[in-house]
């Protein structure tokens, strides 16, 4: 049912969405309790790779132009966060061969404009993901998933041209799924003035 402005409301409850993000968000040592120690970060088989894992991936993204045709932004990232479920990564290829990645967008330098990181740390924008530095980063920079640059993979990428980085925690994971839902479920805007 559209509301009085004409928008078609979010398939989900927003308020309690927002609520659960502020929760997740709010805790003093929520930078520090984003990731999972990795083990290693050699090669790891297909059924480790985790919806939320930072994998190093040397490509450019692909895009459709404005004239319909494909292309690439050439963006000279090498992190990518895995967002396809992770139990694709289960399933055997001739079932399920493709799952989603986006790019990480380095915000530049060791630490971006305080009032850029208070806004991006709320999780208030809808098509970033504010990702902070991972243990052993080599640049220890800040970045942001890019939602709206989503891309399908091929799984078989994975681990030889993938790899895995840095995994998120459960609370991050948590987090990151709110951002995902709000991301592709929210108001649709439609007939709006």
């Amino acid at each position: 049912m559209a509301r009085d402005d004409g928008r078609w409301p979010p398939v989900y409850d927003a308020d309690d969405l927002v609520d659960q993000i502020k929760d997740l968000t709010s805790r003093e040592d929520f930078e520090a309790r984003f990731y999972e120690w990795r083990r290693d970060r050699a090669t790891v088989p297909l059924d480790d790779v985790c919806q939320g894992d930072v994998v190093e991936l040397a490509s450019d993204v692909p895009v459709m132009g404005d004239d319909g045709l494909p292309g690439v932004i050439s963006n000279n990232t090498r992190m990518w966060m895995v967002l396809g479920n992770t139990c694709d990564f289960y399933r055997d290829l001739d079932d399920c061969r493709w799952t989603q990645i986006a790019p990480l967008v380095d915000l530049g330098g060791p630490e971006p404009d305080p009032a850029l990181r208070d806004a991006l740390r709320r999780y208030s924008q809808f098509r970033r993901f504010y990702v902070p530095p991972w243990r052993d980063s080599a640049e220890q920079s800040y970045h942001v998933v890019e939602l709206p640059l989503m891309v399908s993979i091929d799984k078989r990428a994975f681990p030889e041209a993938a790899r895995v980085q840095a995994r998120l925690s459960r609370p991050a994971w948590v987090l990151l799924n709110a951002c995902l839902v709000r991301f592709l479920a929210r108001d649709d805007g439609r007939y709006a003035a």
